[in-house]
């Protein structure tokens, strides 16, 4: 007497085979493009953070020198020179005896940048400044064009270096991404001291 063989011990046909490879494969690359778009997205918020940061530090860094703009002289004006796009000031550094800074920003490009002189004698007025300092580049893409607003005291708008008591500091840098297009704004204000 032959024996039937059970329909449980053939296998799985061909047309299964395909059939269940096509279904693994589409599952396979669902999970491959929900991971990449999950690592592309962490790269992109990684990038606006890191950009974010530079702009607080360089906006910070701005606000503590002219907040504390003086030149040692009444008759000598803590800023200097003043336009859309520059600003040059006197600020003291750290040190005791304090040099007096000629301190720089201006936008080139898309670039902004910062210049640093410092004083070559510690004895005040007159201040003896040396070769002054090449610009460096602090932050890059930036959008606008108008950076710095200055007010006198009573919160008018001037361009007269002399009348200044505030600075208003506006950002705006490009960070656009396939998955975060736009821009970045910040602005701060700072106050002169003592004007």
């Amino acid at each position: 007497m032959s024996r039937r063989p059970d329909r449980g011990d053939d296998g799985f046909t061909l047309v299964e085979v395909m059939v269940a490879t096509s279904i693994l494969a589409i599952v396979l690359l669902i999970v491959y493009a929900t991971l990449n778009s999950g690592v592309q997205h962490a790269a992109d918020a990684e990038s606006r953070v890191q950009i974010e940061a530079s702009v607080r530090g360089v906006a910070d860094t701005f606000v503590r020198d002219v907040r504390q703009a003086y030149t040692g002289d009444p008759a000598i004006g803590r800023i200097e020179s003043v336009s859309a796009t520059a600003i040059t000031f006197y600020s003291p550094d750290r040190a005791t005896p304090y040099h007096l800074r000629k301190i720089s920003y201006q936008l080139v490009g898309v670039d902004l940048q910062r210049s640093e002189t410092t004083s070559t004698d510690t004895d005040g007025v007159p201040w003896v400044f040396g070769t002054s300092q090449p610009y460096v580049t602090v932050l890059t893409d930036v959008r606008n064009t108008t950076l710095f607003t200055y007010r006198d005291r009573a919160g008018a708008v001037t361009a007269e270096p002399s009348s200044v008591a505030t600075v208003q500091f506006d950002l705006t840098i490009d960070h656009a991404t396939a998955r975060l297009p736009g821009a970045l704004s910040y602005s701060t204000t700072a106050e002169v001291r003592g004007a």
